[in-house]
């Protein structure tokens, strides 16, 4: 497990790019976090750092968005907020989304869970401060490592890997 305090917007963003250029794909990342911790604000970033331009909406109301990154790499964003658990989350297309050649991120993966395959990357950003974030990343040890050495040389947060038991 990885922790880090991300003390500004700016601090979360780069960690964002730093996300994007550690994912490989076929990769499902799961956000978790109350409303207004950056879920939405977190995924944008990583896109933008994956080549998409224009606008990167919440898919809040339309559960799902999907977009075309550098060298036509396809990034899809799952909103499940508004997706009952259950008979709703067992009618979603989950496997249009999970493709081999893509990234996925899904936000409040709570509500598909019995669906969804476990993440390689999970994501959960709580608040700390009006600006800041608290940060817990769970992936494979050698991601985790990765993302603490990268987010220290760009001197963001306390990127600390903690051993789970």
């Amino acid at each position: 497990m990885l922790t880090a305090t991300l003390t500004s917007p700016e601090a979360t963003g780069t960690f964002a790019r730093l996300l994007a250029a550690a994912l490989a794909p076929p990769a499902l990342v799961t956000l978790r976090g109350d409303l207004g911790t950056g879920k939405t604000t977190l995924v944008r970033d990583v896109f933008r750092a994956r080549g998409v331009e224009g606008v990167v909406a919440s898919p809040s109301f339309t559960l799902a968005q999907s977009y075309e990154g550098t060298d036509g790499l396809c990034l899809h964003h799952l909103d499940l907020y508004r997706l009952g658990s259950g008979a709703d989350a067992a009618l979603f297309a989950f496997d249009d989304y999970l493709d081999e050649s893509a990234l996925t991120f899904v936000e409040w993966p709570e509500a598909g869970a019995a669906e969804l395959p476990p993440a390689d990357v999970d994501v959960l950003l709580e608040h700390r401060t009006p600006q800041s974030r608290e940060l817990t990343v769970r992936a494979a040890p050698a991601l985790e490592e990765a993302l603490a050495v990268a987010m220290t040389a760009a001197g963001i947060g306390d990127a600390r890997t903690v051993a789970e038991v």
